[in-house]
């Protein structure tokens, strides 16, 4: 079945995104993040100066992340993979059309994936860009998450063709439109003379965030459709509003071990993502500068209960590294 998970980024994101005022943290208020989040100056002062720690880190202006984790894989997801999951996300957009008299017509539309993760497009017979797929089936979908902490991961623009779907094809995706969009009312009704088309890639345009060039890259259509869906891709912005409303702390440590600011120097710290191969942070010093951290995990993670508790280890080792924990290994 068709999931869209348009999650929220919950009270533990708010402000994100946004540049937030930096001023010295004894003053600062932080974002409220559903309670009552301890302060870095609070952190500070009962935590000792750590020593500096080699970093990894990608910054907002950084053109790419080159990071790799102990099996020489690389820590950040094949654009092509991170693309499937943007469009699996989400499920509507804007659909690009060429007018009879040449110009341009954007308009929105709403969709289910088939198992390659090209859009089954509903639309109307008698809608304009219906009938301007009638007269060129060439178009493009331009989709993009809605929500933070998503909506800043990526954007990505499919470009390709129409075609009707078979009758034999027809039953299943009515069904799986139904489910997805079924609550739509007046104008984005699922209605039983829906019109179903496939729209097949041939290209995509992807536009990176977090700490990517941000500027367009190319990902091909069969690329596109072989691409793997990041298993947390549904839990993410959960697991980020949960670490950031309760282990708030825990971040801050993480940050400060990862990046190799000290306490003294780290203004505000915040999960952001997380996918089967690290998460991002953003965070801010007390001068003003302001980067995106990639944390690479030490392996691939497989669900979501993998994930946190991956998370919570990555905690635990920065807890040990903050206080140069040696563990005492008891005697044969």
């Amino acid at each position: 079945m068709i999931h869209s998970a348009n999650h929220q980024a919950g009270p533990g994101c708010c402000g994100l995104g946004q540049r937030r005022a930096l001023v010295p943290s004894s003053t600062r208020s932080t974002p409220s993040l559903g309670r009552t989040r301890p302060s870095i100056e609070t952190f500070r002062r009962r935590t000792p100066v750590p020593s500096v720690l080699s970093v990894t880190t990608v910054r907002a202006t950084a053109e790419k992340a080159a990071v790799e984790t102990e099996g020489g894989e690389s820590s950040i997801p094949a654009i092509g993979n991170t693309a499937r999951t943007i469009v699996d996300l989400v499920s509507h957009g804007t659909l690009s059309t060429v007018s009879e008299d040449g110009s341009p017509l954007g308009t929105f539309v709403t969709y289910v994936l088939d198992r390659k993760g090209q859009p089954i497009l509903r639309l109307r017979s008698s809608a304009v860009h219906t009938q301007n797929l009638l007269r060129s089936p060439r178009c493009s979908l331009f989709v993009q998450p809605e929500d933070l902490p998503a909506r800043r991961l990526a954007r990505v623009s499919l470009l390709g063709s129409v075609t009707k779907l078979s009758e034999d094809e027809e039953p299943f995706f009515r069904e799986s439109h139904a489910k997805v969009h079924g609550e739509a009312v007046g104008v984005d009704a699922v209605r039983k003379d829906d019109l179903l088309y496939r729209l097949k890639v041939d290209d995509c345009f992807y536009v990176g965030g977090f700490g990517s060039s941000k500027c367009a890259e190319s990902v091909g259509g069969e690329a596109y459709a072989e691409a793997e869906l990041d298993p947390l891709r549904t839990a993410a912005a959960e697991i980020v509003s949960q670490w950031n409303k309760e282990r708030a702390e825990d971040i801050v440590r993480i940050c400060k071990q990862e990046s190799g600011v000290s306490l003294q120097q780290l203004s505000y710290a915040e999960l952001m993502w997380i996918d089967r191969l690290g998460m991002y942070i953003d965070y801010y010093t007390d001068s003003g500068e302001h980067s995106t951290l990639r944390v690479p995990f030490p392996r691939p993670v497989e669900d979501e209960r993998d994930a946190r508790s991956i998370i919570t280890m990555t905690a635990q080792l920065a807890w040990e590294r903050d206080r140069n924990y040696i563990p005492i290994i008891p005697p044969l």
